[in-house]
């Protein structure tokens, strides 16, 4: 018994491992598909993924077929690198990520690849740079922002950061707020956040050795945006929250 529990574990091992290297290969396909094809790669290969690693995504709120209907300002809590998996597999998207992720082995060529937005939030001409693709973005994909600025253990949501949300203004796009929780057997785990001083590998590892993790993905009602980005961001905030806690409780 305890042997084959090893050897499913090194074999898990082994498909993750396996997987994240095909991701290669699908980056060079992706260069020179048409869009439509792209996001087909991309959902597949982030579908696969979250199997190997075992994790189940609960989808709530809006449908899947509405989710794809239009472009949107999609807007999550954050609490591991492993949350772009999860939209990705539901609604490819392109996504705005603090500028050291670019430097991560493999997953920041990925990134860069699938057409990341790179951006120092310290910096207003990033900001201002950023705001520019992102409105050119919107026209043709949604782009999903993390406003908290920072991954969290996924039990609360810190206060989000209102420069990006301008981007939906700018244009004319609506806000897709999403909160993202994570269980294990049922009840609240932090064993996929990605916080402290924790690095990749031992993220991946952690993840790894969970017991069937299932991720709800609450998609909430699109907002208008008809008011100023700070405005947008509380009322973004504020319902993330909500839902957050609904889904712990």
């Amino acid at each position: 018994m305890t042997q084959n529990f090893i050897n499913m574990h090194h074999m898990k091992t082994l498909k993750i491992l396996l997987h994240i290297l095909l991701v290669i290969p699908f980056c060079l396909v992706i260069l020179f598909s048409s869009k439509k094809y792209q996001e087909r790669l991309i959902q597949f290969w982030c579908k696969r993924l979250l199997s190997i690693f075992e994790i189940e995504v609960e989808l709530k709120g809006v449908t899947e077929n509405l989710l794809n209907q239009k472009k949107y300002l999609m807007v999550s809590n954050h609490i591991s690198w492993i949350d772009i998996i999860v939209i990705q597999s539901i609604r490819p998207s392109i996504f705005v990520a603090k500028s050291d992720v670019a430097s991560w082995p493999l997953f920041g060529w990925v990134a860069q690849m699938t057409g990341t937005i790179f951006i120092k939030r310290d910096k207003v001409s990033d900001i201002k740079k950023a705001l520019k693709k992102m409105k050119r973005r919107l026209i043709k994909r949604s782009v999903c922002i993390f406003p908290e600025g920072t991954s969290t253990n996924g039990r609360y949501v810190l206060p989000f950061k209102s420069n990006l949300f301008q981007s939906s203004i700018d244009a004319n796009k609506s806000i897709l707020p999403i909160s993202i929780s994570y269980r294990e057997a049922n009840a609240y785990t932090d064993k996929v956040a990605f916080i402290d001083d924790m690095s990749l590998i031992d993220s991946i590892i952690k993840i790894k050795n969970g017991n069937h993790i299932k991720v709800i993905v609450d998609v909430m009602q699109p907002i208008r945006p008809r008011s100023n980005r700070k405005e947008l961001a509380s009322y973004a905030h504020e319902m993330i929250q909500k839902s957050l806690s609904q889904n712990l409780s």
